[in-house]
């Protein structure tokens, strides 16, 4: 595994709400917030942890964060 993945699964951790994504069986697997996934592709398997973690938390437009 390249090193610039293992940063973004590091930075990743560090979250306020943690996303776990970890490479298993040919697939990233990701979990976070009691949900989880899978995907071939790295950038796929963040995209899906960060939409579930988006629709827990939703932001109105113009809510500060």
């Amino acid at each position: 595994m390249a090193s610039t993945e293992q940063a973004l699964m590091a930075m990743l951790r560090q979250l306020p709400t943690p996303i776990t994504i970890t490479w298993q069986n040919g697939r990233y697997h990701w979990q976070c917030a009691g949900g989880n996934g899978s995907s071939y592709d790295l950038v796929e398997a963040v995209e899906q942890s960060l939409r579930y973690m988006m629709a827990l938390y939703p932001v109105k437009a113009g809510q500060a964060l």
